[in-house]
């Protein structure tokens, strides 16, 4: 489970974007869903082929809460950042017009629209991120909790022995 291929990867994000998209096509969200489930594969996919089970069991874990409220963050800044191209024509012409064209007439993306897709590659990476390092742990707060729990020990030693009776 932690050495997932990139073709598997690849493969399982094609089919719950085909899934999506084919059960969702009459809805006016399809396109959302279906790039929200995408995004979705691909994120999780590469943290599981890194991180494996340890992604969401043993000390390096993020509680459920975390991952999820990481996620639907990340969603949401994914819709927000598709949805601004609705409203290109309100943009300067500089960002809308393409920045290059072939010998076939054929135009290319604008500066705007390379700059959603460096956006959504940065949220990806982000919440890769978030989802994979290591928690950082404070070790001289482990050490103090230690220390306390053995001195709790040691009083509840001394408490038992006193109160033994030698007859």
């Amino acid at each position: 489970m932690k050495y997932f291929r990139h073709e598997y990867i690849l493969l399982a994000t094609t089919l719950v974007s085909a899934l999506l998209y084919f059960s969702c096509r009459q809805a006016s969200f399809s396109v959302d869903a279906t790039l929200c489930g995408a995004f979705t594969a691909v994120v999780f996919g590469y943290a599981i082929r890194k991180a494996g089970r340890g992604l969401f069991y043993g000390s390096n874990a993020r509680s459920v809460t975390e991952i999820v409220f990481a996620h639907v963050v990340c969603l949401a800044a994914l819709v927000m950042v598709l949805r601004t191209g609705m409203f290109a024509s309100m943009l300067p012409i500089w960002l809308t017009l393409p920045v290059v064209a072939d010998y076939y007439g054929r135009i290319g993306p604008s500066g705007f629209q390379i700059a959603q897709g460096l956006t959504l590659l940065c949220l990806g990476y982000f919440e890769f991120r978030v989802l994979t390092d290591p928690r950082v742990r404070n070790i001289e707060k482990e050490e103090k909790k230690a220390v306390a729990a053995l001195w709790k020990k040691a009083e509840l030693d001394a408490e038992r022995m006193g109160s033994l009776r030698l007859h």
